[in-house]
């Protein structure tokens, strides 16, 4: 069973080629190091010592892999192409434990050759670092034989599935032989793999929490209102759906699992009982903090840092450990939460450098992209000395360029992370008034609520015959 996928890539041509080509998924732990040690310089730019030495299961087909980014390039400045596609990134999974990584890799070059090989450069690297082997293709945009694009479009994601699954049954693999359902996002799958919250999660976090404090169907939406959810049990339509605020569209109930099914959520609503448990009170415990030293001279931080910490606080990110009710977050917040990786980066930026304004981030900025400069330049200058060196000269030459490689990796990752501040603050001070104004609102309700609570309950007020 071969699952198949393509898409387009926009940007550095070397970024998808250096990751497919990563020598930690490459290497076949049963070789010795002396047989990766023969193996030839793959990539001359590649950004470390490792991917130029230790490399296994990398073809090229209608290119030499030692050159390919240099070929595509040439191919694409001879016909001219100036489009924002590079290149387009595919892979191909097997089925863990069905087939060895030499034949892993036999077949994804005879399915590259037979999907491309007439017109388009190629890079076929066998990846071996998880329990399913898989290919990654990197396949220039522009074909070497007539200038034509590549069309990424759903007639040729059928042709490569159908010719995947010929090579499959050539070699006695399994077959998918009617797929169903759609694929799920690649990032909401990498996501809840990690176990990071997304809207899925959340919302099953909300309808969990609010079918323990439910006895009826009202209940559960009064619960699921508190927090920002509206659930249409329309008789006439055969499933629930759920839709939080802020949302696009609704969602129906059964595609969140077994467990938000109609019925489910009936049953397990039925099984809460209206009994009153009691439980013995527990001592209060107090815990006592000596703190050493004087906040006399405490500064609050403010600026970018202070808005970007602020932000963390209510994300839940911050303090560590803090056990965060993702469901009763607000809706605003809640959009942020598959972001919370990018968010956490860009604070620890901030916070590294001190950084608490506009200009000192585009100076800091400025500082990485001159640095960055300079780097490239004597990288360029390393490249051409490699060139005409050997033995220990040519190692130390390699050596060096894997250092401004690793170096360059680490600016190009800040740089980017500069810009996604700039583009983000702004949003998040935007967030942050609307969610204090909301809060401020729902204290007034609340107070209102109590006052009136409080008025309606009293027992002192005179009776209509003016006695008390």
């Amino acid at each position: 069973m071969a699952v198949c996928e393509i898409w387009d890539v926009r940007g550095r041509l070397d970024h998808p080629i250096d990751y497919a080509e990563n020598p930690e998924k490459t290497a076949n732990p049963k070789y010795t190091e002396d047989d990766l040690q023969a193996m030839v310089d793959v990539m001359e730019y590649a950004t470390n010592k490792d991917k130029t030495e230790q490399r296994f299961f990398v073809t090229g087909v209608n290119c030499d892999p030692t050159t390919a980014r240099d070929e595509m390039m040439i191919t694409k400045a001879g016909w001219s192409d100036t489009s924002e596609i590079v290149c387009y990134h595919g892979f191909q999974s097997f089925k863990h434990g069905e087939v060895t990584p030499e034949q892993a890799h036999e077949v994804g070059v005879k399915l590259a050759e037979r999907m491309w090989g007439d017109r388009f450069q190629v890079i076929v690297a066998t990846h071996l670092n998880t329990d399913c082997l898989h290919n990654h293709f990197v396949v220039n945009s522009v074909s070497f034989a007539d200038g034509m694009h590549y069309h990424d479009n759903k007639a040729n994601l059928r042709l490569l599935r159908q010719r995947s699954d010929e090579l499959c049954r050539e070699y006695a693999l399994s077959v998918i032989e009617h797929p169903s359902g759609k694929k799920k996002p690649y990032a909401l799958y990498q996501a809840e793999k990690q176990g990071r919250p997304t809207r899925d999660n959340v919302a099953r976090q909300a309808v969990d929490e609010a079918i323990s404090k439910s006895f009826t169907l009202k209940d559960f939406d009064r619960q699921l209102a508190e927090m920002d959810y509206r659930i249409n049990f329309d008789p006439n339509r055969k499933y629930w759906t759920i839709i939080g605020k802020g949302w696009q569209r609704p969602k129906r109930l059964y595609k969140l699992g077994e467990e938000y099914t109609n019925d489910r959520i009936m049953e397990r609503i039925s099984e809460n009982s209206y009994a009153v448990k009691f439980q013995s009170f527990s001592e209060p415990q107090v815990k006592v903090y000596r703190v050493k030293g004087s906040l006399k001279n405490a500064r609050k931080i403010g600026g970018l840092r202070g808005l970007y910490l602020h932000y963390c606080y209510k994300l839940g990110i911050l303090p560590k450990g803090r056990k965060q009710n993702y469901a009763r977050l607000h809706y605003l917040l809640k959009d942020d939460l598959m972001k919370m990786e990018a968010i956490t980066q860009e604070t620890r930026l901030l916070c590294r450098n001190h950084i608490d304004t506009a200009e000192q981030l585009c100076s800091y900025k400025g500082s990485l992209e001159t640095e960055m400069s300079a780097l490239l330049q004597k990288r360029k200058e390393l490249y051409s000395k490699s060139r005409r060196t050997s033995g220990e000269e040519k190692e130390a030459v390699k050596a060096e360029l894997s250092d401004i490689s690793g170096r360059l990796k680490i600016i190009r990752k800040e740089v980017r992370l500069c810009e996604g501040i700039a583009a983000r603050s702004d949003t998040l001070k935007e967030k942050l008034q609307t969610i204090r104004a909301d809060e401020h609102e729902q204290q007034r309700k609340e107070l209102m609520k109590n006052e009136h609570r409080r008025r309606s309950g009293r027992t002192n007020r005179p009776n209509e015959l003016g006695g008390l």
